[in-house]
């Protein structure tokens, strides 16, 4: 009788521990540096990894943006997700940059901003340390290319009620080969290189925007997962290097950020270990 009670007991604790989720948001790290919590709004049971949005605002004519675009590029992937915003008469320029210089009332092509509040000179690099690893918010996308066509759907899932959020979506495109000046400052990788260097490889580089559309409250609640839906067109890009970025924000910061290629899907991010 013994034995049958234990077998039994083995049994449902071996397809107990067989349950588990295909989302890569794995909920069992307790998330005990976010204080806080009430009936409502509970202490999370989870964090999810959190992607650092840097906006770069350069030009092509721009001596010193090379340092600016050189940080950029080198910011560890994993962490950071940058973009090139051409403005100000750069041969790269467009209306949506110049829109999204205008709403963030950046006047300087040196100018990169980290998370939509933090601003570095153009010679800082950026350090993961100084910015938050944790997120309440996960963000995934699905995307599919049809001819000049780019639709995808959004998905946000929320680790707490959130209330007045909004996101944005870029369109960006790597590898475009165009000129860029180059001042030669030391510590460069292109300290030796011309002084306009005309074949430069200008990668993140900013081509269309869906801006602030606001999520409303009684969807951004506890452990519920929205989906929002969304085209570009590829007109005039090389789709192959087209990539998708989304951000949520809220008055304050920016919550989480994600980046996926054109026409490939990516899951929630992966718990913060």
């Amino acid at each position: 009788m013994l034995f049958v009670f234990r077998s039994t007991l083995l049994l449902f604790c071996l397809a107990f521990l067989s349950c588990s989720s295909d989302e890569k948001v794995v909920e069992v790290n307790p998330n005990n540096d976010i204080a806080g919590g009430d009936d409502k709004n509970p202490i999370p049971e989870v964090t999810v990894f959190k992607k650092v949005l840097i906006e770069d605002y350069v030009a092509t004519w721009c001596g010193n943006c090379i340092l600016a675009i050189e940080k950029s590029d080198n910011a560890d992937p994993k962490v950071f997700v940058p973009v090139a915003i051409h403005f100000l008469g750069s041969s790269l320029e467009n209306s949506k940059a110049i829109q999204v210089a205008q709403i963030n009332s950046v006047s300087s092509q040196t100018t990169v901003i980290v998370d939509k509040h933090t601003t570095h000179n153009f010679r800082n690099g950026f350090d993961a340390g100084n910015y938050s690893s944790k997120s309440l918010l996960a963000i995934a996308m699905d995307s599919e290319i049809n001819g000049d066509n780019l639709s995808f759907d959004l998905k946000f899932k929320f680790y707490k009620d959130f209330s007045d959020l909004r996101y944005s979506v870029y369109l960006t495109e790597n590898n475009i080969i165009a000129s860029q000046r180059n001042y030669q400052f030391t510590g460069s990788a292109y300290k030796n290189s011309p002084s306009t260097i005309t074949n430069f490889n200008h990668n993140h580089v900013l081509k269309d925007v869906i801006l602030n559309q606001s999520i409303d409250n009684s969807q951004a609640s506890n452990k519920n997962v929205l989906t929002k839906s969304h085209s570009f067109s590829l007109q005039g890009l090389n789709s192959k290097n087209a990539e998708l970025i989304v951000f949520v924000e809220s008055s304050s910061e920016v919550l989480n950020t994600q980046n996926v290629k054109a026409g490939e899907n990516i899951d929630f991010h992966a718990e913060n270990k």
